[in-house]
């Protein structure tokens, strides 16, 4: 992108604090986790609390790790507590998506997105136990957390169907990872 994306202009706001704006309607508490502790964010809104990850450098599996254990040590979030965990670069998920997502989540220790098949683990929802196997994946050598529903017969994974039926553009999946992306989401955000 030439520069952070979290920090992307996107309306009168920075695309973190939209993103932070929308879960603040959706759930307690908001935190964002840094990939360094120094990593520069722009103003976020009142009541969102940032951390830094634990293991920087070794890709969203830890930072999620980072997250749940967060979630658990200071938030009292028990082994069946769930919290959804998203990228900064979701422009267009709602608080009805994070619902709907939680909805989704049943008995299973997390549910993933997966349109065509792709997996979405920076869009999805893991319970607090979940923390226990991210931690054996990243003791393997482990860095993607698409492995922690490939690899557990307790996540839940959404197919193209089940993800229509709620959104059928699946705009609450699109993400910014390219300028071409970032300018097609402005474009689609003035309508």
């Amino acid at each position: 992108m030439g520069r952070p994306k979290e920090s992307l202009p996107f309306g009168d706001t920075p695309l973190l604090c939209r993103i932070a704006t929308t879960l603040l309607a959706a759930t307690q508490p908001v935190i964002v986790i840094r990939r360094e502790a120094d990593q520069e964010l722009p103003a976020l809104p009142a009541g969102v609390a940032t951390i830094h990850d634990e293991q920087p450098a070794t890709g969203p599996l830890a930072a999620i790790a980072t997250g749940l254990r967060h979630v658990q040590a200071n938030h009292g979030f028990g082994a069946d507590d769930a919290a959804l965990v998203c990228a900064c670069d979701n422009p267009f998920l709602r608080t009805a998506d994070v619902e709907w997502l939680v909805h989704q989540l049943g008995h299973h220790d997390l549910v993933m997105p997966a349109p065509e098949g792709i997996m979405q683990p920076l869009c999805a929802i893991y319970r607090v136990k979940a923390l226990a196997h991210a931690d054996a994946l990243l003791a393997a050598g482990t860095r993607t957390p698409r492995t922690l529903a490939t690899d557990s017969t307790a996540a839940r994974v959404l197919d193209d169907a089940e993800l229509r039926a709620h959104d059928p553009e699946l705009r609450f999946l699109r993400n910014v990872n390219t300028p071409a992306d970032y300018r097609r989401a402005l474009a689609d955000d003035a309508y």
